[in-house]
């Protein structure tokens, strides 16, 4: 029977503890993890940010009705969230700065009893005589925090603004409180709250971190200088460029012009041309976009493998850069963007192509070469070309290319010659390179 009673209040006991709600206040966590800070919060505090949608409750909640200036400011005082406690009704908001004067002071516990007083002395100058400033050093447990109070008197109005704030891996990080009116001093219940639930997941050491920005400026700096060598070379390479084209456009004019007075020579003389290969060719909608492909993309196999290594070289190196995940999705979208512009406009030029030939006249193109011209008809006027004009010959499946600009050429199915293809091509190496 007595074990009976015990087993019955054990019951009671365990039941209660279950449906009673514990008086202790419930805590969570919010990760700073940039900065590496952790918050213990109070469970029903309200937490607001840059990232926090303006249809969230909490905006009006906190008291908060211009949104977008609040955002602003955000971004403007370097304000990494704003907490709101229901229970005082205090709107604190936590800030992350960073000067020449936290870059050298770096961390403040490690400061000397006078260095610490000099720096909360620099606080408190004002020369304003309407203004009241206070400081002391607040006890914590990972790290030193001052309590720093400003009020303004001024034309019977009154302002009050309350900091709780210490410095950390060179940064200041600080909790601020305002007041407008005098009513009643400000509660600092929550603001004690949050100063003693903050945790610094990690301590930097200020060597370390002076070393990597000194090497960060010397990468830049080299990074710079490369992209001004290249920049030179690349001028040089095209003023240099420019000068042998000019040169070449010279020496071909004056070729091309002793060309046609030795042609007209002949043609008033009378003198019949041997004709040494003859090649028909229907155009058709099908050979038009194999070359407008096979000259974008093939012929410059070399162009596009270097601007795809180039493109891995620059995710690489934005994957491992402050942007991150994003820069490289934000790279991959541009790159395919412009390989999908590449394409298109090839479409575009197939149908400029097509469009510029006068389906009236035929499609088939009648080539016949000779000794040190060839002229094509049927698709067009009879037009002579010297040889001197073709700038290279190129095969692609089933066709040859013989151009006579970067992309102008002209269409010559290897069945389409009354004698053999491989002969032509001979020949016509042979007449390349002697011009």
């Amino acid at each position: 029977m007595k074990n009976k009673i015990v087993s019955a209040l054990l019951i009671a006991i365990v039941f209660t503890l279950a449906v009673i709600p514990s008086s202790q206040v419930q805590a969570k966590v919010q990760d700073f993890s940039d900065v590496n800070i952790e918050l213990t919060l109070p469970d029903d505090t309200i937490v607001l940010t840059k990232n926090t949608p303006d249809t969230d409750k909490g905006w009006v909640s906190a008291g908060i009705a211009d949104i977008k200036s609040e955002k602003d400011n955000m971004s403007k005082m370097g304000v990494k969230a704003v907490f709101y406690d229901p229970k005082t009704k205090s709107l604190i908001r936590f800030l992350q700065k960073q000067s020449s004067q936290t870059s050298k002071i770096f961390n403040l516990s490690l400061l000397s009893e006078k260095e610490k007083t000099d720096f909360f002395n620099s606080l408190l100058a004002t020369k304003d005589e309407n203004t009241k400033t206070a400081i002391e050093e607040y006890p914590q447990k990972e790290a030193v925090f001052f309590r720093y109070s400003l009020e303004v008197n001024k034309d019977n109005s009154n302002m009050t603004e309350l900091v709780y704030g210490t410095i950390v891996n060179g940064y200041t990080f600080s909790f601020d409180i305002y007041q407008s009116t005098k009513s009643a001093p400000i509660d600092e219940t929550f603001m004690k709250t949050l100063v003693d639930g903050t945790h610094f997941t990690k301590f930097l050491d200020k060597a370390e971190v002076e070393k990597e920005v000194k090497n960060s400026i010397i990468r830049a700096l080299v990074e710079f200088a490369v992209f001004i060598v290249l920049i030179v070379i690349w001028i040089i390479y095209r003023k240099r460029k420019n000068k042998k084209q000019k040169l070449l456009k010279d020496v071909k004019g004056a070729a091309l012009s002793k060309f046609y007075a030795a042609k007209k020579e002949r043609e008033e003389q009378n003198m019949k041309e041997e004709i040494l290969f003859t090649n028909r060719t229907k155009y058709t909608e099908q050979i038009i976009k194999d070359f407008c492909y096979y000259n974008r993309f093939l012929k410059r196999i070399v162009t596009w493998a270097i601007m795809a290594v180039l493109s891995l070289v620059v995710l690489v190196l934005l994957s491992q850069s402050k942007v991150g995940f994003l820069g490289c999705i934000i790279a991959i979208i541009l790159i395919f963007i412009f390989v999908y512009y590449q394409g298109v406009s090839v479409e575009k030029v197939v149908e400029r192509t097509v469009k510029s030939y006068d389906k009236s006249k035929g499609m088939e193109a009648v080539y016949t070469f000779y000794e040190d011209y060839f002229t094509i008809s049927g698709i067009q006027y009879i037009s002579a070309f010297p040889y001197l004009q073709i700038t290279e010959m190129k095969q692609y499946k089933d066709l040859i290319y013989i151009y006579l600009g970067p992309d102008k050429a002209f269409y010559l199915k290897k069945d389409g010659f009354d004698k053999g293809s491989e002969d032509f091509i001979k020949f016509m190496d042979t007449a390349i390179k002697a011009n």
